[in-house]
């Protein structure tokens, strides 16, 4: 990663726990979840405190398929519906210019966390109730489904590739698929 782009994303990007470094055992606090909306659920109860979901999001991570809340001290199974965020809103970045970075898609999920679309958080196609849809993956093996409002304004401004008949979005100098 170029220093111009790896300082446009310590702009942006939230920090996380170094969950790689914790082998904690399995704690006994009860059963975490959450939901295709990327709402989080606690013995089945939505946890409704933005604050506190933002706490246990930071401590998320993906491990041999499966989703752990992470500490130095313990480690949670999490249940995940489809994906465990949800991009709600984009905006073009103001700023890429004065890092030197290409004209760059910045993605807001449901957490109010953004991330640039670029080679460290690229946009893959997956599965999701039957049909392709984009997905952004993030760090620590996480990853967030695109919504559908945020992918219809991505097909306004994508270019139609003539020879696949596939929708590409461009973002941070790269080209990404985006049907």
């Amino acid at each position: 990663m170029t220093s111009k782009l790896a300082q446009l994303l310590a702009h942006y990007v939230s920090s996380h726990s170094p969950t790689e470094r914790w082998q904690a055992g399995e704690c006994g606090v009860g059963e975490f979840s959450i939901d295709a909306g990327g709402r989080w659920y606690h013995q089945g109860d939505e946890i409704k405190r933005l604050a506190l979901v933002k706490l246990f999001a930071s401590v998320l991570c993906r491990e041999d398929g499966a989703y752990r809340l992470k500490t130095p001290s313990e480690t949670c199974l999490v249940t995940v519906d489809a994906s465990p965020f949800v991009i709600v809103a984009w905006h073009e970045c103001q700023i890429a210019a004065q890092y030197g970075v290409a004209p760059t898609i910045i993605c807001e999920d449901n957490l109010g966390r953004f991330w640039p679309i670029c080679d460290t958080f690229p946009l893959y196609l997956d599965d999701y109730k039957g049909q392709q849809i984009p997905h952004l993956t993030l760090n620590y093996g996480l990853h967030a489904r695109i919504d559908r409002n945020v992918f219809y304004q991505w097909v306004e401004i994508a270019e139609l590739s003539e020879q696949n008949d596939i929708m590409l979005l461009r973002s941070a100098g790269k080209t990404f698929e985006l049907t």
